[in-house]
């Protein structure tokens, strides 16, 4: 009998991978599970214990069946370690300070600290995260426990971090992610050790911390030789790329980056880690061969890797790529664990041990997954090319698309789930930048610190760094106004990422013939998979779904029809600093993949219903406009007018009678307004939408007022008796009269207000009228966004969180 030959995959030379997997698991299920944090400790304990007495026992009496049961011990004592060592880190409560103070929002208390850190929102605000070390409520008691606290600054006040402060201010509440898909910024700020939010209302004092030199004090110099070496153009760029300062790129100049590919570069990791590292390299093999040249160099790295690290304010992203960079040099310096697979996920073990949160930042998921899938395919694709083009001249530059390439395919799934967004053309821009950034970030640094002794040679010494910014600059505005350059994604399934695994993995064996064809096999499978779901989606998808937002004082809401017809109602509301358009609604159709809006239908002109609707017509394609006709006044309304005419979009009045062709499943009847006018108040004609699929009835009323109503009452009767009702004028005294309410007698009503509103909405009067109907109340201020679906029958309620 002739024995098969089978592929065997040698585990066995991939230690710290097997243990940084099963880590993993740990961290993943405490993250998924939610126990008393004892819990976990006690199981880690216990099955140490046992494997630690097995393995003792195993010495004196072998046993093949022991040996197995102490390595099943082994590997769940490393998982139960990975859930024990997160729930340690995040089951802590507050301490009963910070709960105290989060109880108080809203109230005014003295604040005094040091600044830790600074920077600006997308908006431009400043804000600063402060350590408190004392705080006086002016309705209660003195604490002296320290705290962190992210203060929002005052356009007027100005401190740098390391100053101690004395300041006024208002507690508020860290928001809570109030829609679906929004960014979560209170899980942010926890991530960061930040549970208080203070509004700073005025400054009482400031002073400098000139009593020893500190980090933040040469990070704040450096920051300040840029701006002299550089000009209003490439200073902010300058920030990012040397320094890991992004505060001062706008929204815009990060998104073209992004469209460009070279985001990365804005981004003080890896990349530039290992520019500074690179001219390491040429020196230390000088003191290789001698004694204790090795321990030397390594030592030297080490302090080279510690002093960027600082001046980039100890980022995580440099942190992480320095660890990793140590590792790698350990073990080829001194022969140990000389597999670079095998080191890479040693670093990720030390530093999910340190900060076991680390595994769900992005940062660190785009870090550790690029290097990965460059050590699989680089080397497949090196020895598939020629000989003779790999000792080219031009050989240097096509690795360096090559890279761009391996990277850019191999976190597709990570892009596409994080920022719905794919450069294509990433891999021209990495080969026209990249090569010349190892030269010149290197010699940018030398800029800064030469400019703080001699102001002068420092900007001479900076001046190629600003030639090549500019024409860099230049490109990246360029391209990102190309619509070929880059292209939205939406995630079609989670199984995308079991399946770009295999995939990986497909190509990493593709000269291992005895495996590939499984992983092969396997990778087609779960492609399979994936398209039967889609199939089965789009096929089972006849119902209708409503998406009600949570938008603060405002209105908007978003329609999705069973033949995949898009219609948003309102458009939220608008600041000077930010609207929901920007802000709420283009994030969700990104990340739920919507591309184009068939109809926006805008109830009246008031700034907190059409709020967003100039970012819609510049950030996504709509095929029509609807609204009331009701001519106004408002910057705002000239605006979206004059921008929809230029976008060649067309804007329409609606009035009663009317109807809507824009799925034909869809019946939508529009009640509201009438031809004449009735009122001076933009509210008394307000579009008054009626929604019908199947037996389900959806009534959209805008901010329609009481004698809106009874118009609609005499107009129409028994058909506005519908399912749902969006209550009009966010449940203000001057609507929702009884006689409306008794023809319409919804099973669900939603009121969409902000918690906190100077107009005291709503009005107590107005939901007790509501509630005579018996029906499910809802309100955004205290149930964020909500969704209903409906399959024709019923409407029912689906939860996002």
């Amino acid at each position: 009998m002739i024995n098969k030959i089978t592929y065997r995959f040698p585990f066995s030379q991939y230690p710290a991978v097997r243990i940084c997997l099963l880590l993993i698991t740990g961290i993943l299920i405490g993250h998924l599970v939610s126990v008393n944090i004892y819990l976990p400790v006690a199981l880690f304990i216990l099955t140490a214990t046992l494997s630690a007495l097995l393995e003792r026992a195993n010495k004196s009496w072998f046993s093949i069946h022991i040996t197995h049961l102490t390595t099943i011990l082994f590997f769940l004592t490393i998982s139960l370690f990975g859930w024990s060592r997160y729930s340690l880190e995040t089951g802590s409560e507050p301490s009963l300070t910070v709960q105290l103070i989060k109880s108080a929002s809203w109230e005014t208390a003295v604040f005094e600290g040091k600044a830790i850190a600074t920077s600006s929102s997308s908006s431009g605000k400043k804000r600063a995260d402060v350590l408190i070390k004392k705080t006086l409520l002016l309705a209660g008691p003195v604490s002296s426990e320290s705290y962190k606290a992210r203060v929002l600054l005052q356009d007027s006040a100005f401190f740098s971090a390391g100053d101690t402060v004395r300041f006024l201010g208002t507690i508020i509440p860290v928001s809570e992610k109030r829609n679906p898909y929004q960014f979560n910024y209170q899980s942010y700020l926890r991530s960061r050790g930040i549970e208080i939010q203070v509004r700073m209302d005025s400054l009482v004092a400031s002073s400098q911390n000139t009593s020893k030199i500190t980090w933040t004090r040469w990070r704040t110099r450096a920051l300040e030789i840029v701006d002299r070496n550089f000009d209003e153009q490439t200073a902010g760029i300058a920030k990012a790329l040397l320094l890991g300062y992004k505060q001062d790129l706008e929204g815009e100049s990060r998104q073209a980056f992004a469209r460009a590919g070279l985001s990365h570069i804005m981004a003080v990791s890896g990349l530039h880690v290992g520019f500074i590292v690179a001219p390491f390299w040429f020196l230390i093999p000088i003191f290789w061969n001698r004694k204790y040249g090795r321990q030397i160099g390594f030592v030297s790295l080490i302090l080279i890797l510690w002093l960027y690290a600082g001046l980039t304010g100890f980022s995580a992203s440099v942190l992480r790529a320095s660890i990793t960079v140590i590792f790698l040099t350990w073990g080829k310096l001194f022969y140990k664990l000389p597999n670079s697979i095998n080191l890479t996920a040693g670093a990720a073990i030390f530093l999910l041990i340190l900060d076991p949160t680390q595994l769900f930042d992005i940062g660190f998921q785009l870090s550790f997954s690029a290097v990965i899938i460059i050590l699989l395919i680089l080397p497949v694709i090196q020895k598939a090319l020629p000989y003779w083009l790999r000792v080219r001249w031009y050989a240097a530059p096509i690795m360096v698309v090559i890279v761009s390439i391996v990277v850019q395919f191999g976190l597709y799934p990570l892009q596409v789930f994080y920022f719905g967004e794919v450069s294509l053309i990433s891999p021209l821009a990495n080969a026209l930048f990249v090569p010349l950034l190892g030269l010149l970030v290197p010699f940018g640094l030398v800029g800064i610190i030469v400019g703080g002794f001699l102001p002068s040679m420092g900007i001479f010494i900076s001046y190629p760094v600003l030639m090549f910014l500019k024409s860099m600059n230049l490109f990246v505005i360029t391209s990102s106004e190309l619509h070929w350059a880059w292209m939205e994604i939406s995630m079609p399934s989670m199984l995308i990422f079991p399946f770009w695994i295999a995939l990986i993995f497909f190509i990493t064996s593709w000269r291992v013939s005895k495996l590939k064809w499984k992983l092969l096999a396997i990778t087609l499978f779960i492609g399979c998979v994936v398209l039967t779901e889609n199939i089965l989606y789009k096929l089972s998808s006849e119902e209708l779904k409503v998406t009600i937002f949570d938008v603060g004082q405002g209105d908007a809401a978003l329609v999705q029809t069973p033949n995949g017809k898009t219609i948003v109602i309102d458009t939220g509301t608008w600041s000077p600093t930010n609207n929901s358009g920007r802000s709420i609604l283009l994030p969700h159709f990104k990340e739920t993949g919507i591309t184009r809006l068939d109809a926006v239908i805008l109830s009246h002109p008031h700034a907190d219903h059409i709020g967003g609707i100039l970012d819609l017509i510049e950030g996504i394609p709509i095929g029509a406009i609807y609204n009331s006709g009701y001519k106004y006044g408002s910057s705002l309304y000239k605006n979206y007018i004059s921008l929809a005419e230029s976008k060649g979009i067309t804007v329409s009045s609606l009035k009663t009678g009317d109807t809507l062709d824009i799925d034909p499943s869809v019946l939508f009847l529009v009640l509201g307004p009438e031809e004449m006018s009735f009122s001076n108040d933009p509210n008394q004609h307000s579009v008054v939408l009626n929604m019908i699929y199947g037996e389900s009835r959806f009534l959209f009323t805008g901010d329609a007022g009481e004698a809106q109503e009874e118009r609609l009452v005499e107009n129409y009767g028994d058909l506005l008796d519908v399912d749902f009702l969006k209550v009009g004028h966010h449940g203000s005294r001057t609507s929702s009269a009884i006689p409306f309410l008794n023809i319409v007698t919804p099973k669900i009503s939603v009121v969409s207000l902000a918690e906190r509103n100077r107009f005291k909405h709503p009005h107590p009067e107005a939901i007790q009228k509501i509630q005579q109907t018996g029906t499910e109340l809802y309100f955004t201020s205290r149930d964020k966004a909500l969704v209903f679906t409906s399959g024709g029958k019923s409407i029912l309620r689906e939860t996002w969180e």
